[in-house]
């Protein structure tokens, strides 16, 4: 089956890439097909100028990019392009000064006295209000015309190339088209395909799916940080504040993602178990070092110029190890991946280099990453994807493989086959699925062993209830009409027997067409009920065969009646046999569970504390059976007014406690008032006297940072008493902190 599979998973992987290489050559690359949009860039110099030490930054590829330097270097440099523009004409163009968006904190251009361009930064909108900014655009003046010089002044948040070019109008409205085309494809392919993650994770609980949508979050990150982005969806400007070192941060983030993924993708664990290990605390110390990164920001500027260059080495290294090693075990896609993740590596180094200054910095170089990127999350996502067939074939070769040792141990191996199916069915079954889900087992797994034309399972009173099941269910509808007419007479035929055989003949001839076998079931009277298999044609079924369906009836059965007695004990042990409600042990449970839950997910949280007033009037009164039944009542009134998702039970006495999760303050007074006003409305009779009953409630919610759930049931409490001493029937919400109370004098 895996060579069958392996010309899928490569056609897959052929079309992803040419696919992803049509769309990126259509956005980078012009091509001779398209016109002339305004001709080369005007030839211009850069010049540095010293700062105010003296010292004068470096300039990069080939002398037209100017170094910003971090580290031993300065961060601020100063320069002047040098270039002439042609005589105007009214033919003229537009000329703009356009620089590919670096990570700089400040831009400046300007001739002094004459013009300035306005100030620029890598993690403020620009002044063209481009929905997504790609770069830094000057409009020179129309005016202007001969020798130019302007003076450029920028500070940069990491090590970075300034690379200006003059070109026209129509030229710069090309680049930002093909860059914007680029990374609106980026962060719609990563979204996308993140969504599918996340959709593929709910349908088949597959951690892995999970981990690959933290990865494309994460991937949308980085570009966003990397492309000057992240300001648009930051309305704290946390952005502004952590600069360069954000940038780090959430490159180191991304590392980590991708390697989690990676290592699931490839099954690592498995295989290769301190290759796992060892990935994973280098992760945890990827982590960390983003927190130090964070906390000390400029002060270790010097150490990311040469430590992130490294970890990104280090990271492609490691991909390359893991993909390499599951192409050797024929994982799905994993030639693909490896592809994918030497891109990567390729794209991330282009781009330090073009940080740099070693080579220029082009649209190939600044945004290639961005395309091995997305590859490499199309490749994982095919190959995360493959491993559902995998899953599905290894299965199917299981079930073939439990087939044929069926065949080979017949009675026993079928005998344990649906044990172990019922008991894994029958795990959180409601009581009324119960006998359905037996007698369905039974008849699946007696068909199996005992070929049968139809095979039908009759119980009557058992455990208090009438069960049918038809074995092909197609046949339901025509055993239901005739079923009813032969069951009694059926059950005359079988007597005392066990077990019963007969032919069974069409009306009006004697020619039997099939066998029918009659098997009682061993159950208690007066319940009773039967198996009826029948088989097509004169061939009568083995004693054998026979002994069988007792058998497995037996055991199906044993596991009906045990599954039924743990249902009435947990109901027991977690259900006040009084109200309904859940008890005191249960709740704390509850309680505990949700407070926790509600801390982790930081969502609202909310308690009602419940108590019915002058309720030991009641017993002294009409005596303590009258109690019961108001207790029952009252229990009744409230679950009414409550959502499924609610938590409701006795915390003792007359007192109740309600959970609700996801409610505040203000909503969990409205169902308390619902819960007060409902029960006022209602009159209880008992005994031809009608009692009119009261409740009152405390509401309390959690306080950020509470984990346990008593603080907020004492609050409750409190929050009651101070009800009653109000005059009883009204609720009454708790402050999230109680004053002491006054000493008299």
């Amino acid at each position: 089956m895996a060579r069958l599979d392996m010309p899928r998973s490569w056609l897959r992987a052929v079309g992803l890439t040419v696919l992803a290489m049509l769309v990126l050559a259509r956005a980078f690359m012009p091509g001779e097909h398209l016109p002339d949009v305004g001709g080369e860039p005007l030839p211009l110099s850069v010049v540095p100028q010293p700062d105010a030490v003296g010292r004068v930054p470096a300039l990069g590829h080939e002398g037209r990019a100017l170094l910003l330097g971090v580290g031993e270097g300065s961060r601020s440099a100063r320069a002047e392009l040098r270039f002439e523009i042609p005589p105007r004409t009214p033919e003229s163009p537009q000329w703009v000064l356009w620089m590919r968006r670096v990570p700089v904190e400040s831009l400046k251009v300007g001739v002094d006295g004459a013009w300035q361009g306005g100030e620029r930064s890598f993690l403020q909108p620009d002044a063209e209000h481009v929905p997504l900014p790609v770069g830094y655009a000057y409009r020179l003046p129309s005016s202007w015309e001969g020798e130019i010089r302007l003076q450029l002044s920028a500070t940069a948040m990491r090590t970075t190339a300034l690379q200006p070019e003059v070109m026209t109008e129509a030229r710069y409205d090309r680049e930002v088209q093909r860059t914007t085309l680029l990374n609106a494809f980026g962060y719609a392919s990563v979204f996308t395909l993140g969504v599918i993650g996340l959709a593929l994770f709910f349908a088949s609980r597959d951690q892995s799916f999970l981990w690959y949508f933290v990865f494309c979050l994460s991937a949308g990150l980085l570009m966003a940080a990397f492309d000057g982005h992240a300001y648009l969806f930051d309305p704290f400007g946390l952005t502004v504040v952590l600069g360069g070192a954000g940038m780090h941060a959430v490159s180191l983030v991304f590392e980590v993602a991708a390697l989690w993924v990676l290592l699931d993708y490839a099954e690592t664990r498995q295989s290769r178990p301190l290759l796992e290990s060892a990935v994973n605390h280098a992760c945890v110390l990827l982590l960390l070092m983003a927190g130090i990164l964070l906390a000390w920001r400029q002060a270790l500027d010097g150490f990311s110029a040469w430590f992130m260059p490294m970890t990104w080495l280090g990271g492609c290294i490691v991909g390359v190890v893991v993909t390499v090693d599951a192409w050797r075990r024929r994982v799905p896609m994993a030639l693909p991946v490896l592809f994918s993740v030497l891109a990567m590596g390729t794209g991330m180094l282009a781009w330090e280099l073009a940080s740099r200054g070693v080579v220029g910095g082009t649209l190939w170089t600044l945004y290639g990453y961005q395309a091995a990127l997305m590859l490499s999350a199309a490749m994982l996502g095919a190959g995360l994807i493959s491993r559902i067939s995998k899953y599905r074939e290894q299965r199917d070769r299981e079930q073939r493989a439990r087939a044929d040792s069926e065949r080979r141990m017949y009675r026993e191996a079928v005998r344990t086959e649906l044990l172990t199916a019922l008991q894994t069915s029958l795990r959180g079954a409601v009581e009324d699925n119960i006998q359905p889900i037996v007698f369905r087992h039974l008849l699946e797994h007696l068909r199996r062993v005992v070929p049968t034309t139809t095979a039908v399972a009759v119980a009557r009173g058992y455990h208090g209830r009438d069960t049918l099941v038809v074995q092909p269910a197609s046949y339901l509808a025509e055993v239901e009409e005739t079923i009813g007419q032969r069951l009694q007479a059926l059950r005359r035929q079988m007597g005392g027997s066990l077990e019963l055989q007969r032919p069974v003949t069409k009306t009006g001839a004697n020619v039997p067409v099939a066998i029918e076998a009659l098997v009682a079931l061993p159950v208690r009277p007066p319940a009773w009920g039967m198996i009826v298999l029948e088989r097509a044609g004169a061939t009568v079924f083995h004693p054998d065969e026979l002994i069988v369906v007792r058998e497995l009836a037996r055991l199906a059965l044993l596991q009906a009646d045990e599954a039924i007695a743990a249902l009435h004990l947990r109901y027991t042990a977690e259900v006040d046999a009084l109200t309904g409600a859940l008890n005191r042990r249960s709740l704390d449970q509850a309680l505990l569970r949700t407070f926790q839950e509600a801390s982790r997910k930081s969502a609202p949280l909310s308690v009602l504390f419940v108590d019915i007033d002058r309720f030991k009037s009641v017993n002294d009164q009409h005596g303590h059976a009258c109690g019961d039944h108001c207790l029952r009542e009252v229990a009744r009134v409230i679950n009414e007014q409550l959502n499924e998702d609610d938590v409701f039970g006795r915390y003792g006495g007359e007192e109740f406690l309600v959970i609700l999760p996801g409610r505040q303050s203000e909503m969990a007074r409205a169902i308390a008032e619902n819960i007060r006003a409902a029960l006022e409305g209602t009159s209880i009779e008992y005994q031809e006297v009608v009692l009119a009953l009261s409740v009152s409630i405390g509401v309390a919610s959690q306080i950020q940072g509470e984990t346990l759930p008593q603080p907020a049931v004492d609050r409750a409490d409190k929050a009651l008493y101070a009800a009653k001493h109000a005059g009883r029937n009204r609720v009454n919400v708790a402050p999230a902190v109680f004053a002491p109370r006054s000493t008299p004098a």
